[in-house]
């Protein structure tokens, strides 16, 4: 039991670093990105950049995050990567975060670019033990020809930042995002 909470508390720690679904590439040749919100976690210094992909006609292709590692590691471990369109808006989604094999973070929803707005949930490994998992919503507006933010669905504030808070056996919430009875 004691190794199970020690690996599911090292996906969490790097619930916002290693990623899988997605291509480690660098950004796609004649797409440009829109920072939409910092992603920091209570586990480790780690920052990811979370940024839309769009291209010269403001066509929404992906989303494209990085990650620099955190003051302690590696700096070998810092990484971009690419999360297409088509992988966001499939019925599972992309996974944006796992460690040690347990995929702990999921990304799914819509992107309409030409009505300039999205519907997107993050879905959460809440409880590893039990395999509970928790969800929320967020929205994606256009606010300018090629300028877009990431919207709270529940109070409607801009969202600049989210913060990954964790417990022992999981996510007990997504700063900034989940509405405060989701902790």
């Amino acid at each position: 039991m004691k190794s199970l909470c020690l690996v599911l508390a090292l996906a969490f720690a790097t619930a916002s670093g290693t990623v899988a679904s997605a291509s480690a590439l660098p950004l796609p040749i004649g797409v440009t990105t829109v920072p939409l919100a910092v992603v920091t976690n209570d586990r480790d210094t780690s920052v990811s950049r979370l940024e839309l992909m769009v291209n010269d006609a403001a066509s929404v292709s992906g989303i494209y995050m990085e990650t620099d590692a955190s003051a302690n590691s590696d700096p070998a471990k810092a990484k971009s990567m690419v999360y297409p369109l088509a992988g966001i808006e499939s019925a599972d989604g992309v996974v944006l975060g796992q460690g040690q094999g347990v995929k702990a973070v999921y990304l799914q929803g819509t992107i309409a670019a030409q009505a300039g707005q999205g519907k997107l949930v993050i879905r959460y490994l809440a409880n590893g033990v039990f395999r509970h998992w928790k969800e929320c919503r967020i929205d994606l507006k256009r606010v300018g020809p090629h300028d877009w933010q990431l919207v709270n669905a529940y109070d409607g504030q801009p969202i600049q930042q989210i913060e990954v808070k964790t417990w022992a056996l999981g996510i007990s919430t997504l700063g900034n995002v989940c509405p405060v009875a989701n902790a």
